[in-house]
This record gives structure tokens, C-alpha cells and sequence, in this order.
């Protein structure tokens, strides 16, 4: 099993922390995806020391990070982008991930938890860490079982904090 933990929109500022609050969530995964609006390198750096991470550029940041990450996990293939201009739109999320050949695409940006299946594709959003919109503050863990191949069987829990 490939244990992914999903964040996104953490929007910190200075020094705060955010370990305290996800060091039990993301216990024991194997990668983390930070979907952007990171804000601070610490966060990253604090992520870090969790499990590897990889995070992509969010509209709030001002660090040198690409916008589209691609990760392959298994079998799959993850499209990681902040989604500002796709995250409102499933039409435009689709194409997106069509355009990648992807199988599962994380975004952020709307500030609101979402996963679901989809033509052959699973579309996460973990929500905002610390920021919610009309929910409350989230994150996501994403299980796939190393020889799964069929993505609407893989695992989406989302988790309130």
C-alpha cells in the first residue's frame, strides 16, 4: 500500500507551524502533496520532515516552484497543479487531466474538500488546511494498493481537523 497525504491552500504566515496539527494524520505516509498557496518554506520544510514532499506553485506563493508536477505511483499517474483555473470548473478539470494522460488529478485553490471518480479518472481537492470555505478545514490521504490498476478502486479519505 502507497500512503499519499494531500494539502493544500495552508495560506501560513512567519514562523507558525503546522505539524502540530498533522503529525497524526500523516503518520506513516510514504509522500506528501502540498497542492499550492503554501506561502512559507517552512511549511515545506516541515512537511519534509514527515515524508518526502512534493508541492506545486499556488497564486498566493512567491516560491520558485513549477505549477504542474506529474508523479507516478504504482501504476498511476498523479497530475498535481493549484487549479486556479480549473478547480470551479469539472468540464475544465476533466480536460486537464485528459490532456495528461492522468488518472488521478490533486488540486486546491477553492478551499473546499471534494474527491470523485470519473471517467477512468479521480479528481481530489483536499480543501484548505487552516482557510475553509463554506466547510471546514481539511486534509486528504490517498491509499493505493501497489497492485491495484483500476483507479476508481483506490482509497480518498478525507479528513476534518
Amino acid at each position: 500500500m502507497t500512503k499519499i497525504g494531500i494539502i493544500s491552500d495552508t495560506h501560513v504566515g512567519g514562523d507558525d507551524s503546522i505539524l502540530e496539527k498533522l503529525a497524526n494524520h500523516f503518520e506513516g505516509v510514504d509522500l506528501i502533496c502540498h497542492a499550492g498557496d503554501i506561502t512559507q518554506q517552512n511549511v515545506i520544510d516541515e512537511l519534509s520532515t514527515i515524508a518526502p514532499v512534493i508541492s506545486v506553485k499556488g497564486n498566493a506563493d512567491n516560491l520558485n516552484l513549477n505549477e504542474t508536477e506529474i508523479i507516478k505511483v504504482n501504476k498511476f499517474k498523479i497530475v498535481l497543479n493549484h487549479g486556479v483555473n480549473l478547480s470551479d470548473d469539472f468540464d475544465k478539470l476533466m480536460e486537464f487531466g485528459e490532456k495528461y494522460s492522468a488518472d488521478i488529478v490533486i488540486t486546491g485553490h477553492t478551499h473546499k474538500p471534494h474527491f470523485n471518480f470519473k471517467d477512468n479518472m479521480c479528481f481530489i481537492n483536499p480543501g484548505s488546511f487552516n482557510r475553509p470555505i463554506d466547510s471546514v478545514a481539511s486534509i486528504a490521504i490517498l491509499d493505493i494498493d501497489r497492485d491495484e490498476d483500476v483507479v476508481n478502486n483506490v482509497k480518498v479519505n478525507l479528513i476534518e481537523l
